[in-house]
């Protein structure tokens, strides 16, 4: 059933409710009410004519709509919905606080080939899906339930007292589960809310705090790819417990996640409550650039050589102390000077000058012919081998009072004392 066709029977049942009101009259109290609507485009004639009704008196919940209807011509405000779709993701069950009473919770999201939505499941009926034996992948129906409009212009259908599900058949016009889900490349901002196939190219460490309620928060880091296509994602709560530096390479599903804009204005992801994640298996590794190679600021993978770590110094950026560490590396051809912060800087310390490290995520930066490398909070480090024995900085460290004139292509270490010009 098509949204035109949920309006004509509305209009219908007020029409046949109250006689004394013709059809031209009633359109008009709806073309006035549109105009003085307050919520989305996508949701104003449907809640118009539910204003409308409500004022003469009509209760449209009553109206049966047992014919399904496609996901994508679900919109907020509707009742006695039937619907069909293939279980894309089930979220972790979860209970909420109502009055005193905790209240039991389980979220689906369900799809079809019109589009997908979340499906909420509550109290008794939460554990339908358990005792049903409805895993995902399976194609369900669902029986007079009422729909709402959820975070980001999502919509969400919920199975109330008088609703139903049921496993259904499959059919030819069902798409496959991972019809679902987007390549990384294909995301945009317009999709507010995102499922998406990728694989992990890079895990930060994970990272507790108190939140705003006084309990414990943690949150991590991943770095989704698709060929040299790459998004960040974070990772809140339970979610970030759940990967670690060892699922690198590794293909996800990631459902439910919601698109941002980051503070360096590039898209990124992030996952909570919302949200489900799952580990599909490893892929094939991915590529390791050269030093040579270097030619834009994306983040890279690049196996180096520690040849010398510099002391570390403490630095205030953007009213935060970060720790800081320069290295000066090589791949065996070319040689770089690498900077580490915060965690990782203590890393690279531990393991030590003369060792082979595998990179994910590098940041770096052409200047002149010199390059500059930079980890970043999504940088991991997946493998660590002996250096090439006899492999050394190209030229001895000088301190600022060794200078001599005539020297050329030297490494200096010191300390900045004024202002760069």
């Amino acid at each position: 059933m098509s949204r035109e066709e949920l309006i004509r029977r509305y209009i219908g049942t007020i029409l046949e409710k109250r006689r004394d009101i013709t059809r031209e009259e009633l359109m008009h109290m709806i073309e006035e009410k549109k105009r003085n609507a307050k919520v989305s485009e996508a949701y104003r004639e449907v809640w118009a004519v539910f204003s409308i009704a409500n004022e003469l008196g009509i209760k449209l919940e009553e109206v049966s709509l047992e014919k399904e209807v496609k996901i994508g011509n679900i919109v907020s405000g509707l009742t006695n919905i039937s619907t069909r779709g293939r279980v894309v993701a089930i979220l972790e069950p979860k209970e909420i606080d109502s009055n005193g009473e905790k209240i039991p919770i389980t979220r689906v999201i369900l799809g079809d080939s019109s589009g997908w939505c979340y499906l909420y499941l509550w109290r008794e009926k939460a554990g339908l899906l358990r005792e049903m034996g409805i895993r995902v992948g399976d194609v369900i129906r669902v029986s007079r339930a009422y729909s709402k409009e959820g975070r980001l212009g999502t919509v969400e259908i919920h199975l109330g007292n008088v609703g139903s599900v049921s496993k259904t058949e499959e059919s030819w016009d069902m798409p496959a589960r991972e019809a679902f889900f987007k390549r990384v490349g294909e995301i945009n901002y317009a999709d507010n809310v995102v499922n998406v196939k990728a694989v992990i190219a890079g895990v930060s460490e994970l990272k507790r705090f108190q939140d705003s309620r006084g309990g414990e928060g943690a949150v991590r880091r991943l770095v989704l790819a698709e060929e040299d296509v790459r998004v960040p994602l974070t990772l809140w709560q339970d979610h970030s417990e759940k990967i670690s530096e060892k699922d690198v390479f590794n293909t996800v599903l990631v459902a439910g996640a919601r698109v941002r804009r980051g503070l360096s204005g590039k898209l990124e992801l992030e996952l909570d409550t919302l949200g489900c994640l799952e580990v599909l298996g490893k892929t094939e590794d991915l590529v390791y650039s050269s030093l040579s190679e270097i030619g834009s600021s994306r983040p890279i993978n690049i196996k180096l050589y520690t040849l010398k770590i510099f002391n570390g110094n403490i630095v205030s950026v953007g009213g935060r102390e970060r720790r800081v560490m320069d290295i000066i590396v090589s791949d065996g051809d070319s040689y770089a000077v690498l900077t580490a912060w915060n965690n990782l800087a203590d890393r690279l310390k531990q393991i030590g000058e003369g060792k082979k490290i595998a990179f994910l995520n590098l940041i770096p930066k052409s200047w002149g012919r010199q390059v500059l490398l930079s980890t970043a909070s999504f940088t991991t480090i997946v493998g660590v081998e002996e250096g090439i024995l006899g492999l050394r900085a190209p030229e001895k460290v000088y301190r600022v009072g060794e200078l001599e004139p005539g020297l050329r292509k030297i490494h200096l270490e010191g300390v900045v004392s004024v202002k760069p010009e």
